[in-house]
């Protein structure tokens, strides 16, 4: 009897020490475990830019975007699911020429009275390697809707509550969406493609 007491007993701090080692592996892994990443974001408008560069005489010449807004949901874990909504406001064109500045804005090309504003909207990013992806969406601009693709970088933060990075080019068909009309419809001086490009510090949304 007392040998069966013994092994009882024997079983029953084995099942206190086994639960005592599970119950502190559970909260080590809690605590050891990173906090939910952030998947929703904006960008920090005064560290980002939107730059455009048309070529001009065979030559490119470089603009930018001084007003525009991107709100994108990204988790490097979740790709597939981004969704990147980006607004530009096509009045703050700015080339360095305010008389170009003011033809930009006008009937030839952007003829932002009637569009003021150009849009970019996508709804998944494919993989390409480390940090890389690749990205199809809609972009509307001047009244036309055609497909975009980019591909861009995206840069988790160092450290939770630090900003991402994300950084990325395009290259636009102008003639597809009407920019360039009158005499500007032809290629011989003003080129087709206009390569776009993107640099964001991107803050977590509230």
């Amino acid at each position: 009897m007392n040998a069966a007491l013994g092994i009882g007993n024997a079983a029953c701090g084995a099942a206190v020490a086994a639960a005592t080692l599970l119950a502190w592996a559970t909260a080590a892994a809690a605590d050891a475990a990173p906090a939910a990443s952030v998947s929703s974001w904006r960008t920090d408008s005064a560290q980002s830019t939107l730059t455009f560069y048309p070529t001009l005489s065979g030559g490119e010449f470089e603009g930018r975007f001084e007003r525009f807004d991107a709100r994108i949901r990204f988790d490097p874990a979740r790709p597939l699911q981004c969704a990147l909504d980006v607004t530009v406001d096509l009045l703050s064109a700015r080339t360095g020429d305010p008389e170009r500045d003011t033809t930009l804005a006008g009937p030839e090309f952007f003829q932002a009275a009637r569009f003021p504003q150009a849009t970019f909207a996508a709804r998944n990013c494919r993989p390409l390697g480390p940090q890389r992806y690749e990205v199809t969406g809609r972009l509307e601009l001047r009244g036309e809707t055609r497909d975009l693709r980019l591909t861009l970088r995206f840069e988790p933060p160092a450290r939770p509550g630090q900003p991402a990075h994300m950084t990325g080019s395009a290259v636009v068909q102008r003639l597809g969406f009407g920019v360039g009309q009158g005499e500007w419809r032809s290629t011989e001086w003003l080129a087709d493609a206009v390569r776009v490009q993107f640099d964001l510090r991107l803050l977590a949304a509230d």
